[in-house]
Parts: C-alpha cells; structure tokens; sequence
C-alpha cells in the first residue's frame, strides 16, 4: 500500500462514525458541428436564467465554487440548479428541455448519445479525469479477493447497468486475465448502499467512488483490491458539461457564458484544493468537514480537450462498447481560443 493511502487510512479511521449520505452516480446520433458555442459568442446571454443539472459528488463541486466566486452573476447568469440521481437523467432533462446543462460521466455520455432517441448532445466544458484512488474496486475487510483474476464467478456491484465507467474499467482492467464482464455478475446497487451490500456478503467486490471509498474504509475496513485509474485507464477523463445541439444553436450566447464561468470555477478548482475541500460540505450538506480534509479529489480539467474525448471512443470501441470510429467531433464544441 502506498504510503500516501496508509496516511489516509490513519486519518479516516480517526473519522470512523462518521456518516454522509451523498446521492451516487452513474452514467448519447449526432448532428452537425458547431452547437454555436464555439463561436465564441461575446455579450449579454439571450436568457438570464438556466437550469443546470448536476449529481452532488466531488466532480461536480465546480457548479458550487462557480456560484459562490460570483462567475455565474458576472456573466449574467442565474442559476437554478436540480439534483440528479445518476446522470442518465441529463439526457432525460435535455431531451424533456427541463435543464439547459447538465453533467455527465464521458462513458455513459457516449453511450446514451448513440442509444437514446432523440439525443444529440454538445460537451461544453471539460470537468474531472481520474485521479488515484478515486474510482476504486472495494472488497470488505476480510475477503480472500487479492487479484482480479478471483473475480471470476463471483458478484460485483455496479450502480448501473449496460455500458458505464465502472463495467468498461473492469473490462479493460480484466483483458491480462482473458477475462471480460462475461466472467463475474453484475449487481446493481448505488455507491451509497455498496458498504452495506459488502458487510452482508450480497457481492463480494464493488466499484465505489469518493466519499464513498473513504466512508467504506474507516467504518468496516474495507479495502481496496484495485485502483480501476491505473494502466490503460491512468487520468482516464471521468465527467464533463453538457447541452443539447438546439439548446447550443438557439442560444449561442448563453452557452458561451456558462463556459466561461466554468472555465474560472475550473482554474479555482485545479489551483485550490483547500478551497475545494471547504466547498464539499456546503455542496453536499450531509457531508462532514472531517471527511471532505480526506477523501481523494479528482484531477480538474481547465480546458476542454478533442483528444481526451477522442480516448474515451478509443477505450469503449476496444471493449465493444461503441461501434468502431464513432466519430465524436460533432460532440465537441468548445469556446472559441480555450481548444487543447
């Protein structure tokens, strides 16, 4: 174990007891470029008021630190924000016209993209890619589990079905094994009840995420067998902002303006992780300031990226979950001068 993760472990549990009830995450055929954002349209936004959607977890911290650094009112926005369960339900909201953003998991977003009807989505802003011990596979604190290779026939929860970052990190992380999500069963069970499944042996590994990694670890002692961040999947983009391709055409202005308060939100984020910390507990109320000191934080993302859009449809089409060179470019639509 890293040394690093040991002084985590020291630290959480000194913290065990403590409770949060954070809401999990999980996680789209395409029109023509050029949503309208990326025309980098100056001046005040066509409407004065957007609703956002947005799962309150520790990627999307960015919309609380955007809302109180004053970035949204400087662009002339306000904001109504609506929480989300999973981010299918961004796709649902845009598709409904009931939120005008929304983030999304990259991996789920592609697949919604080619699967839903209806859907054409637009990445606006960039947001998290993975960082160490963030996206983890747990197994309890007495499990016999040390490799993947044991995975074989036995039961995995996931907080979602079909294609989503968790099966596709397994199927990546398996192939040295000649093994595939084929080989164990998948359960699903969100991140916030994976800790109690594990403690009652209804799965015997479980994909979680932060906080939820370091809640399982100080309060039974799980741990974890698998980083699923390390190898093919190192800083592997984790979530993103997202609006329709109307919504993008119709309002190109308004676009423009949620992007560049991102931007700055995202530059706080990824300069200040103190700030950051600070920030969790207000953006999810249940949880403890003890907690937010130590959970692993993402890497955020300052700039939005063809190439880390482009990796993820590389990633998917090895595993079959995309068809070969799904083109993701009319998907792309940054502001104007912030492409990397």
């Amino acid at each position: 174990m890293k040394a690093s993760r040991i002084y985590r472990r020291a630290l959480v549990f000194a913290i065990a007891g403590l409770a949060v009830g954070v809401t999990a995450c999980s996680s789209g055929s395409s029109a023509t470029a050029g949503g309208g954002a990326s025309s980098g349209a100056s001046g005040a936004p066509e409407l004065s008021t957007i609703t956002i959607g947005t799962l309150k977890s520790a990627d999307t911290v960015t919309i609380q630190i955007a809302e109180d650094k004053g970035f949204f009112k400087q662009q002339g926005l306000n904001v109504n924000l609506t929480t989300e369960a999973t981010t299918n339900q961004t796709a649902t909201g845009l598709i409904s016209h009931t939120m005008d953003f929304g983030d999304q998991n990259y991996i789920g977003m592609l697949e919604q993209e080619q699967t839903v009807p209806g859907l054409s989505q637009r990445v606006v802003a960039d947001d998290t890619q993975a960082s160490s011990d963030n996206d983890v596979l747990l197994v309890s604190k007495n499990s016999k589990i040390t490799s993947l290779a044991q995975l074989k026939g036995k039961k995995v929860a996931i907080p979602a079905p079909g294609i989503n970052f968790g099966a596709v990190a397994l199927d990546v992380l398996m192939k040295p094994y000649q093994m595939t999500s084929a080989d164990y069963t998948t359960v699903v069970v969100p991140f916030a009840n994976a800790q109690q499944a594990l403690a009652r042996n209804e799965v015997d590994a479980a994909f979680m995420i932060e906080p939820f990694v370091t809640i399982a670890e100080a309060a039974a002692g799980d741990r974890i067998l698998v980083d699923m961040t390390t190898g093919a999947m190192s800083s592997f983009p984790i979530t993103c902002w997202v609006t329709s391709a109307s919504f993008a055409q119709k309002y190109p202005k308004t676009v423009a303006a949620f992007q560049r308060a991102m931007g700055e939100a995202l530059q706080v984020a990824a300069s200040n992780p103190s700030y950051v910390r600070s920030e969790l507990p207000k953006f999810i109320p249940t949880m403890k300031p003890a907690i937010a000191k130590v959970i692993s934080l993402p890497t955020f993302n300052t700039t939005l990226s063809l190439t880390r859009l482009e990796r993820v449809a590389e990633v998917m089409e090895q595993v079959g979950a995309l068809p070969k060179n799904f083109d993701v470019k009319p998907m792309y639509d940054p502001l104007a001068g912030s492409e990397s």
